[in-house]
């Protein structure tokens, strides 16, 4: 690139994405409430998953109170043992994740769909989408460019 297209505003702009992979940076979704994050509830119970690397595994989702959801995830079908836990949370407008991994915020809310993504990242993340009651996928997006999704189904488990 010339000297001449830095001082072309379109060059930069086109440049920022190309540094970005293509993707600009990832941004929360526009500020939620309380009546959207009730929208939600459909991920309350517990589940079996499957997909990717893994057979099964179980996790279960519990609305906490009216702006925070506990997710704990279990070794076996027992639903005794956790290994894993992580929050769901409403605050200042935003939902997001919180876990000893990296937070992620919402960047996409709706009633059957939230998809969440590291703040100022431009890959990778993650989207939950109801398929009915018993039903929803976690799809998992590639960190690194031309990777691929991994989608896992998740099935209600009467207990």
């Amino acid at each position: 690139m010339s000297y001449r297209s830095w001082r072309n505003p379109g060059a930069v702009v086109l440049l920022g994405v190309l540094m970005a992979g293509g993707l600009a940076a990832q941004r929360p979704a526009a500020p939620a409430t309380l009546a959207q994050f009730r929208e939600l509830r459909w991920l309350s119970g517990t589940w079996r998953g499957s997909g990717g690397a893994y057979p099964a595994f179980f996790e279960e989702y519990r609305m906490v109170n009216d702006s925070t959801i506990l997710m704990r995830a279990y070794a076996d079908s027992t639903f005794r043992a956790v290994t894993d836990s992580s929050w769901i949370e409403l605050r200042k407008g935003i939902v997001s994740t919180r876990s000893e991994r990296a937070p992620s915020v919402a960047i996409e809310l709706s009633p059957d769909r939230v998809r969440f993504a590291r703040e100022g990242s431009a890959r990778g993340g993650f989207t939950w989408s109801r398929v009915s009651a018993d039903q929803w996928t976690a799809t998992l997006h590639p960190v690194t460019p031309g990777g691929a999704e991994t989608v896992y189904l998740m099935r209600r488990v009467r207990r």
